[in-house]
């Protein structure tokens, strides 16, 4: 899977395009949790559109490993984002500054550089207990980031199987169903009890249906780099913390 830097573009989708389309799909995500009824159709449509956003970056979180010259500057560069983009999480999900209830909440790039931790472990230990117990460890600390360990599993699917593309789409489709089985499991029960369904569980069970998309968008990909040049290496990591004071303030405003 080589990215290529020649002029002429290959047919399909380039990494700087998908991250495009993963930008503009988190924004679509993130405006529909700020400003959009939960209890409509367009909230759920766009919340499906936005669930194209983090796979993308968890697929190219495992094709940066491969290609960064320098893994440690590439995991210092996520800490220090993580770091920026800490108090424009919590303010957004939460509404407020960080308390004891909600400091932990933690951000997506924080779960990228745990899943860059957890490819390096995966990579470059030996297999045996101290591999194992490292990677444990990496689980638990994905916990209180945005996707959890279920990022950090996805992660570790585009690293394994960044060479075997079926048998990547094959481990990504498995993970896809058992976290839309796990997401159904309580609506089908409380039908099957007879028991009223909260709409927002249906709704979460219907959005992450959208989980599918993103690697439907991955088989196109060309393994060029594209055009784009800075914006495409730095603009997710402006772009994110920037977005979310926006949505953030409008919310404030809106109130």
């Amino acid at each position: 899977m080589f990215i290529s830097n020649q002029n002429k573009e290959a047919a399909g989708i380039s990494a700087n395009t998908l991250k495009f389309i993963a930008i503009v799909t988190m924004l679509i995500d993130h405006t529909a949790d700020a400003l959009v009824s939960p209890d409509t159709p367009l909230y759920i449509l766009m919340r499906m559109i936005g669930r194209i956003t983090a796979p993308i970056m968890f697929f190219f979180l495992a094709e940066g490993y491969h290609y960064t010259r320098d893994r440690k500057k590439y995991a210092v560069r996520l800490a220090v984002f993580a770091a920026v983009s800490y108090l424009p999480f919590v303010w957004f999900v939460t509404g407020g500054p960080p308390n004891p209830e909600t400091f932990l909440k933690l951000n997506v790039i924080y779960t990228l550089l745990i899943g860059l931790l957890a490819i390096m472990a995966d990579q470059e230990m030996e297999s045996g207990s101290r591999k194992s117990l490292v990677l444990l460890v990496l689980i638990l600390l994905s916990m209180p980031g945005d996707w959890s360990a279920i990022g950090l599993l996805y992660i570790l699917t585009f690293s394994r199987y960044r060479e075997n593309r079926k048998r990547q789409t094959k481990v990504y489709l498995l993970i896809t169903l058992l976290l839309c089985a796990m997401n159904g499991a309580y609506p089908l029960y409380s039908l099957i009890r007879g028991q009223a369904v909260d709409s927002l569980y249906v709704s979460a069970a219907v959005i992450n249906l959208g989980m599918f998309l993103p690697i439907l968008l991955l088989q196109f990909y060309n393994g060029e780099k594209g055009r784009g040049g800075k914006w495409a290496q730095w603009g997710f990591y402006v772009f994110y913390p920037a977005h979310l004071i926006l949505l953030s303030l409008i919310t404030m405003y809106r109130m």
